[in-house]
């Protein structure tokens, strides 16, 4: 499974990646903002994005809603990293076709157990 992993924070890529390479998952690929995904998206095949919310450039609505609109994206699944929770929110990602999301803060374990039931 090749998983892309889309935050502007150095530290919580870094953090996802080695929580996901723990249980077992090896084709993993960073970037920074929703711009250097669509970038990594023309490049390879992935399977599944785990995207932040809010980014600078491209956040990740805007990743998702450019990601719809390319036929050759829509077998990817998706979840979404927020701190906000509220029923706008969910119900704004679930129009957005986003298969799961998860609360900041969360444990690596919570993350890497919703991409391996994704997966």
């Amino acid at each position: 499974m090749r998983i892309l992993i889309v935050d502007d924070t150095y530290f919580m890529r870094e953090l996802i990646s080695e929580s996901l390479q723990e249980r077992g998952f090896r084709e993993l690929t960073q970037a920074a903002n929703g711009e250097e995904a669509l970038s990594a998206l023309s490049d390879k095949h992935y399977d599944l994005i785990v995207t932040d919310w809010n980014m600078p450039k491209v956040d990740g609505v805007e990743l998702i809603k450019k990601m719809k609109r390319e036929p050759a994206y829509s077998h990817i699944k998706i979840i979404m990293l927020t701190g906000d929770t509220s029923p706008e929110k969910v119900q704004q990602m679930s129009q957005l076709g986003v298969n799961a999301y998860i609360s900041k803060p969360f444990t690596p374990e919570s993350l890497s157990d919703l991409v391996v039931k994704l997966a």
